[in-house]
This record gives C-alpha cells, sequence and structure tokens, in this order.
C-alpha cells in the first residue's frame, strides 16, 4: 500500500534540523556550497532539440490519422511502430523526452490539446513500463497503445470535445462512445497488435468498477489500459481544458495518491511517483527561503527534494543569474509548498503593477 507519509517520513528528521538552521539564506550566498549546484540536470541543447523534432514527428503522424478517421479511410501504422521502437531503443532518450516536453512552457499552449495529449500520455506511460522492468517489446505494445488509445475523439464531433461550459447528459454520453469507437477503428491491427483496440476501449475502467464502458474491476481490467488510464488522468489534472482549470502537478500527485486501491492498484501508484516524482518536472515550489522556481529533475531516494532552476527571489523579482540547486545534496534548503503557474503571474503583476 502507498501511503504519502511513508514516502515523507525519511525526510522529517533532515527537515527538522534545517529548521533549527532558520531561513536565512539567500542564493547570493550559495555558491559556497558547491554540491548544491548541478550543470548537467538541464537538458542540452541537442537533447532539446531531437526531442523537438521527435515530438513534431508524433504530432504529424497524429494530425495525418485524424485526417484519415475522420475521412472513413485507412491509416499506417508502421509510422508509429518506427518511432515508439526507435524513442524504447535509444538509451535515456524516454527520460529526456519527458524533461525536454514537461518543461516546454508552450506544449499545450495551443488549440490542439488532444495531439499534445496523447503523445504526453505516451512519454509517461513508457516512463511507468520502464519502472516496471518491461522488456523492449512490452514496452512497444505499450506505447503503441498509448500513442492511439483516444483515437476514438477523432469521431466526436469538436463543438462537443471543445465545449467550454458544462456538458449536457447527451454530451456526456456521446464522448463516453469515444472508447468503444476507438476499439473499432484500431480493430484493423488486432492480428499484429492485439492490445491497441483493449486498451482503446478499457482505458477508463477503474479498480473499483466505477468506469467505463463495462463497469470492470480488478485484473479484469489490462494492465496497459491500467497504466494508459492513469498517465490520461494525470496529464488531464495539469492542463486546462474546455470545461476545467488544471491543477498544479503536485496537487494533482496528492490527489493521485488519495485514491490509491480505489481507482488505480496500489503498484502502479507507487511506479508512478518513483518515475515522476512528487513534484513532478516543471512543478513550481518555493523553498523555505522563501525564493522559487522550477522543478527539472527528481530524485528517486529523496522524492522531496528535487532539482531546481531558480526564478524568483523573496521578493518575486527574476534573479539576475542562473541558479540551479540540487536539494538532495543541500545541507539547508528545501521544498516548502507547491506553487500554481496562476500564482507566480499574479506575485509578478503585484510587484511590478
Amino acid at each position: 500500500m502507498v501511503k504519502f507519509s511513508d514516502i515523507i517520513i525519511n525526510d522529517v528528521k533532515e527537515r527538522e534540523e534545517v529548521e533549527k538552521a532558520g531561513n536565512s539564506l539567500r542564493f547570493s550566498s550559495l555558491k559556497e556550497f558547491g554540491t548544491s549546484f548541478d550543470e548537467n540536470t538541464m537538458p542540452e541543447q541537442k537533447d532539446t532539440e531531437d526531442t523537438q523534432k521527435f515530438y513534431s514527428t508524433f504530432a504529424n503522424y497524429l494530425r495525418e490519422v485524424r485526417k484519415r478517421v475522420g475521412n472513413n479511410e485507412m491509416f499506417a501504422i508502421k509510422p508509429a511502430v518506427d518511432n515508439v521502437n526507435h524513442i524504447i531503443k535509444t538509451p535515456d532518450l524516454i527520460d529526456k523526452f519527458y524533461q525536454s516536453t514537461a518543461l516546454s512552457s508552450d506544449n499545450h499552449n495551443n488549440e490542439d490539446y488532444l495531439i499534445s495529449h496523447l503523445i504526453n500520455v505516451l512519454i509517461y506511460s513508457l516512463k511507468i513500463g520502464k519502472g516496471l522492468k518491461y522488456p523492449e517489446e512490452e514496452l512497444l505494445e505499450l506505447g503503441l497503445a498509448a500513442l492511439l488509445y483516444d483515437i476514438g475523439f477523432f469521431k466526436i464531433p469538436e463543438n462537443i470535445t471543445k465545449k467550454v461550459s458544462r456538458l449536457t447528459e447527451t454530451e456526456l454520453n456521446s464522448i463516453k462512445k469515444h472508447t468503444e469507437i476507438g476499439k473499432n477503428i484500431l480493430l484493423q491491427f488486432h492480428a499484429e497488435h492485439p492490445m491497441m483496440a483493449r486498451v482503446a476501449y478499457e482505458h477508463h475502467e477503474r479498480k473499483n468498477g466505477s468506469g467505463y464502458p463495462a463497469g470492470l474491476k480488478e485484473n479484469a481490467i489490462s494492465e496497459y489500459a491500467t497504466i494508459i488510464g492513469l498517465a490520461d488522468t494525470f496529464d488531464a489534472m495539469i492542463h486546462n481544458r474546455p470545461h476545467r482549470k488544471a491543477l498544479a502537478q503536485y496537487f494533482s500527485v496528492k490527489e493521485l495518491i488519495s485514491l490509491k486501491n480505489l481507482l488505480f492498484p496500489s503498484k502502479f501508484i507507487k511506479t508512478f511517483l518513483d518515475e515522476m516524482g512528487i513534484f513532478p518536472v516543471g512543478s513550481y515550489v518555493r523553498l523555505n527561503n522563501m525564493e522559487t522556481g522550477i522543478v527539472i529533475s527528481n530524485s528517486k531516494i529523496h522524492p522531496l527534494k528535487p532539482t531546481v532552476k531558480m526564478m524568483f527571489n523573496n521578493l518575486g523579482e527574476n534573479l539576475p543569474e542562473e541558479t540551479i540547486i540540487k536539494l538532495e545534496g543541500h545541507p539547508v534548503l528545501y521544498v516548502t509548498a507547491a506553487v500554481s503557474k496562476e500564482d507566480l503571474s499574479t506575485k509578478k503583476h503585484n510587484e511590478h503593477g
């Protein structure tokens, strides 16, 4: 069983010692702590360019699939197989892809939400599969299913999927049909990739039977569908939707933990936390010296001590130089709170307005 208290208990004693030191430290005096800086945690320019190229490749493929599905035409699966295989077979590319896209400020700042969503769920699912020690052939099937599991949405009218106001019961029922629509579309690949259609049908099923379309429970739900359902839920939580504002990543993680053994088995929540962290990459956090930054990497040993790229001082002013702090190796600093992007914007406006 995964307990939030179990995750943080190893850091409690260290934090108590840190609090005795007081909160007077500012980053202007941090350079004496050489172990606190880690210049190798940010994606290098070449890594960023490579992952952006791959992101565009997946996005263009999905747009072609959407066009063909909308016209009731067949589409090729080989480009998806080749590109997912490339990610799996290239050392560290899954993690680099995750870090680069998580830190991309414009990843979801466009109208093509579903395309971005599918690519993010692919990345999250592969990270979870990697954490579960899946062999390459299983990672491939998981990745293909994650890339196309929501394909049924390509047949739902945009006046429903992009509706800002509350959905009617009829509209909600139309959206729920995307699971069966997706299954029927992907059955054309059943001979070579039998899990794709099943995952499209089951990714909204939940452990306690509260999901849809069939109300499946426990082991009746495929493992791939559970992983992709978890990744889908997290990504939907942390990004604005037409009818709902996003939660900050840390609060989304807390909510997922609170749902342990209810919607998702503990095994998968635990692996999710190991791979994504309590403060996922891209989260904004405030430290005990009241300065704020963005998480750029995590520690599996100390999940409450991520590596942070600092952004604003205690007055909300931009820091004059780039500072990266590896909290795992820092004797004094620690995270005191998660901060939403909206709170950052509000603070900056108040300070300069």
